[in-house]
């Protein structure tokens, strides 16, 4: 029997969304808590929609890690040469604050970009790319490899199911439906909305759709 514990839904139908100058941009979440750098905590999910053939910056902190994921389109960023799109992670980890510039490369769509934005004591700037394999259908693939924060993306069937055991039981599940709709630890959670969960030592979920796309994260809650 599945144990109902405490949550917070973040509906996207209640999302506000700021136009910028080329973009569009909505909070997903924000945590307003103050924390210490040192600890690998979520404190802020925004997505950009970038309009073709624009571009528009995002602020990194110092001390924070971020992760730019996106959901559909082609972008550079900070004029790296590698065009960057579905199945790509970037990764920056900032020790002092920066601006980077997120680009949209197509002339005739928007790029959809989600970034994740962490708490983390960092001593130097870093830059790297992850590949994700979304071939491999029903299978939670690891975002990143750091198991301070783990997180994970996957594509999955109508009604196919997994779960997830986490390795701190007083941590907080973050999830966000990319595309289709979950059944989340017996709540449904549809097109991009999100959601935190609190008081659970194993995750359970259910693909509602077919190609339906979950994001999630085991977070300190401070």
């Amino acid at each position: 029997m599945l144990v109902q514990t405490p949550s917070k839904i973040l509906k996207s139908d209640y999302r506000f969304w700021d136009l910028a100058p080329g973009a569009a941009i909505a909070d997903v979440y924000k945590n307003d808590r103050k924390v210490s750098s040192t600890a690998h905590t979520l404190c802020e999910v925004l997505e950009f929609v970038i309009h073709k053939d624009s571009q528009n910056p995002v602020i990194l902190k110092a001390n924070q890690k971020v992760m730019f994921v996106p959901i559909y389109g082609k972008v550079k960023i900070n004029n790296f040469n590698k065009v960057i799109e579905t199945g790509e992670v970037v990764i920056f980890e900032s020790a002092e604050d920066q601006n980077v510039i997120i680009k949209n490369v197509l002339a005739d769509e928007d790029a959809d970009v989600l970034i994740i934005k962490f708490n983390k004591h960092i001593s130097e700037n870093s830059y790297r790319i992850n590949q994700l394999d979304l071939e491999v259908r029903n299978k939670l693939n690891f975002i990143d490899t750091g198991y301070s924060s783990p997180g994970f993306i996957g594509v999955f069937d109508g009604r196919e199911s997994g779960n997830y055991i986490l390795k701190q039981k007083q941590n907080v599940i973050f999830g966000m439906v990319i595309n289709g709709a979950f059944e989340f630890q017996n709540r449904l959670i549809e097109n991009r909305d999100a959601i935190l969960i609190w008081d659970l030592e194993e995750l359970e979920f259910e693909a509602l759709t077919e190609n339906a796309i979950i994001l999630f994260f085991e977070i300190p809650e401070s």
